[in-house]
C-alpha cells in the first residue's frame, strides 16, 4: 500500500505522513528526481534530504510518499507517471491520498472526514464504517437519555453530502493516474484552515486511515497531535478575540465620529 501526503490546506497531508514515518520508524528507500521539481533540499532527521522521497516499513508492506517542494504545473504529469510506474513495478495494490479541504473559520474538533474511492469494494467498506459511527453515536445519546431520531441529520452528514468535488494539484494528479492505471485509490479528506498548520486535522485523518485499512501498524496513537492541535486552536481563538475587540473599538470610534458630524457638520 502506498500512502501519499502533500502540502495543502492545514498541511494535514504532510503532517500525517511525517507522523506515520516517525511512529513506524520508516526508512527512506528512494527519491524522485526531475527537472520539473523546484531545486532544493530539506534538513530533516539530522540529515539533508531530497524534498521528494519514498519511505517503507521494514516489511515492505507500507510505503509513504512525501513531497515538500513545488512541482511545475507543466511537469506534474511526467513526475507522477514516474511515480506510478514505480508503484506498478513494486506491486502496489492500493493508493491512499491524505489531503485537506479549504474551509473558513476555526476548525471544529468534531469535523467529519470524507472518504472518496474509485473502488466498489471500498464504497461498501466506507458505508459500513458510516453505519458503525452512526450506531455508536446513537448508543451514546440513548445512554445519556437524549431522543434519537432514525432520520437525524447526523446520518445525513455521515453518508455523503460532499457532492461533486474537484481535487487538483499533485494529490488530484496522483488519484487521476491511479484511475488511468486501474489501481484502487482512496482520498481521505478533512476540512482545514488554509495557511495554518492543523495537527488536529491530521489526527482526524490518521484515525480515519486506521479504519479504512487492515494494517494494525496504522492504528497509531494520535494524542500528541491532538494536544498540538488544541494549542494551535487556543492561539487562533486568542487572535480572533483580539481582532473582534479591535473591530468593535474601530466601529465605536466611527460611530462617534458620525454622530459628531451630524451634530456639527
Amino acid at each position: 500500500m502506498l500512502i501519499a501526503g502533500f502540502p495543502g490546506p492545514g498541511l494535514v497531508g504532510s503532517i500525517s505522513t511525517s507522523f506515520i514515518i516517525e511512529t513506524l520508524g520508516m526508512r527512506q528507500i528512494a527519491c524522485v528526481e526531475s527537472e520539473f521539481i523546484v531545486p532544493g533540499v530539506i534538513y530533516v532527521g539530522g540529515k539533508l534530504r531530497h524534498p521528494f522521497r519514498l519511505y517503507s516499513n521494514n516489511e515492505g508492506t507500507i510505503c509513504v510518499l512525501v513531497c515538500e517542494t513545488p512541482i511545475l504545473v507543466q511537469g506534474i504529469h511526467r513526475v507522477l507517471d514516474a511515480v506510478m510506474k514505480w508503484a506498478l513495478d513494486s506491486n502496489v495494490t492500493k493508493v491512499l491520498v491524505l489531503e485537506g479541504l479549504p474551509m473558513q473559520g476555526i476548525p471544529d474538533s468534531k469535523r467529519h472526514p470524507f472518504i472518496l474511492s474509485n473502488s466498489e469494494e471500498d464504497h461498501t467498506l466506507i458505508n459500513n464504517l458510516d453505519d458503525i459511527d452512526i450506531n455508536a453515536k446513537q448508543s451514546r445519546k440513548k445512554s445519556q437519555g437524549d431522543d434519537v431520531n432514525e432520520n437525524n441529520s447526523e446520518h445525513n452528514d455521515s453518508s455523503d453530502i460532499l457532492g461533486p468535488t474537484y481535487i487538483g494539484g499533485v494529490s488530484g494528479g496522483l488519484l487521476s493516474s491511479c484511475i488511468s492505471n486501474n489501481v484502487p485509490c482512496i482520498a481521505v479528506l478533512v476540512p482545514s484552515l488554509s495557511g495554518i498548520p492543523d495537527p488536529e486535522g491530521a489526527a482526524i485523518i490518521l484515525e480515519t486511515l486506521a479504519k479504512v485499512t487492515s494494517y494494525e501498524e496504522l492504528k497509531i496513537d494520535v494524542n500528541k497531535l491532538r494536544m498540538q492541535g488544541n494549542r494551535v486552536k487556543k492561539n487562533l481563538e486568542k487572535i480572533a478575540r483580539s481582532i473582534r475587540t479591535q473591530q468593535k473599538s474601530v466601529d465605536g470610534n466611527e460611530a462617534g465620529q458620525n454622530e459628531e458630524n451630524l451634530m456639527y457638520g
